[in-house]
């Protein structure tokens, strides 16, 4: 396959990167717009100068009448299931927007669908594709600090939605930890065992639900990982990525999820003091030509076109343990109790 021809479902302000980096990328022919207002879909069109007979209202209508390769789908996380299921039914190979589903159940029906189908399903977990992660990973992985034992993020930032957000129960949580906690899993390259957590809601926060969280994970082989997030946290913000910082038998690692990282580990002859003499290291770098859903979106039409000789950075099944996290974690908050992570 040469290009890949797409459909984009779901015309909200979310899917507007979506149509600007597949009107982009080489390897993508974007054949159609699908939403159920058909309104919102004349009006996508019409901002990146689309023929509007590429809008439709249903996800069939829109692949028989291009005959579509695959579909983006950028809809609300509670439609997640519905429209991945039918297009994999269609034949086609699915692109999703995270979370990948409102429940672990519907997720394990969508792997579960794509790999009886013959299809590719994929999930933009858009933080894995940024150059300081993929420098931190690589690091630990070539054992930059010899066995790591804690990773810590924080994520801090004041954000002014408006709409569905600010009337969830738990917005953090449910609507953006998930980047982190897969982060977390990237990184270290564990798995989740384990969490307890605890929301609250700050006075002067604008959410309805509780804007604030802390959870502990225990993760495989003992590691443990922290994280601590605002969505009501006005000043000081952190990068969108969070502050990382990796502490392991040899030194840590800290990085403010942008440009900034520092590694210190013990130098050759420590010696005796009290604080053991320590050297300041070089992390190597990553470089990509582009990040987030630039990155992914071309990954995905490349992946697809090459019928699968090509990386894929998050295919839907390992996604299922970051999905886990987050359910788990709302579990604790609910029950104020410890929870196994199962997926």
């Amino acid at each position: 396959m040469e290009r890949m021809k797409t459909v984009v479902v779901g015309c909200g302000g979310m899917s507007r990167t979506w149509v600007q980096e597949a009107l982009a990328a080489e390897r993508i022919d974007l054949v159609g717009l699908v939403d159920l207002e058909a309104e919102r879909a004349r009006a996508m069109a019409d901002s990146f100068g689309i023929d509007q007979g590429a809008c439709f209202r249903s996800l069939g209508e829109a692949v028989r009448a291009t005959g579509a390769d695959a579909v983006f789908d950028v809809t609300v996380p509670a439609a997640h299931a519905a429209v991945t299921l039918e297009a994999l039914e269609l034949g086609c190979h699915v692109l999703g927007e995270k979370p990948m589903s409102d429940s672990l159940e519907n997720g394990r029906r969508m792997v579960d669908a794509a790999q009886a189908a013959g299809r590719v399903y994929a999930v933009t977990q858009t933080r894995r594709a940024l150059p300081g992660v993929l420098s931190v990973e690589a690091f630990l992985r070539e054992g930059g600090l010899g066995e790591v034992a804690e990773l810590h993020s924080d994520f801090y930032l004041g954000c002014h939605f408006g709409g569905f957000r600010e009337e969830m129960e738990h917005p953090l949580v449910l609507d953006m930890a998930i980047h982190t906690f897969d982060n977390a899993r990237q990184i270290s390259g564990r798995e989740p065992v384990t969490v307890y957590a605890e929301s609250w809601n700050p006075a002067h926060s604008w959410y309805r639900g509780d804007a604030s969280a802390v959870a502990v994970f225990e993760m495989t082989g003992g590691l443990r990982y922290t994280y601590r997030g605002s969505w009501c946290n006005e000043g000081n913000h952190t990068s969108w990525a969070g502050d990382w910082r990796v502490a392991g038998s040899r030194g840590s690692l800290a990085w403010d999820g942008a440009d900034a990282m520092e590694a210190q580990r013990l130098a050759a002859d420590p010696g005796e003091g009290f604080h053991r003499e320590l050297e300041t290291i070089d992390v190597p770098r990553v470089t990509l030509e582009h990040e987030g859903h630039a990155h992914l979106i071309r990954q995905f039409a490349e992946h697809v076109c090459s019928g699968g000789r090509t990386p894929l950075a998050c295919p839907a099944a390992d996604n299922l343990p970051s999905l886990a996290m987050v359910l788990a974690a709302v579990e604790s908050l609910r029950t104020g109790n410890r929870v196994p992570v199962r997926w």
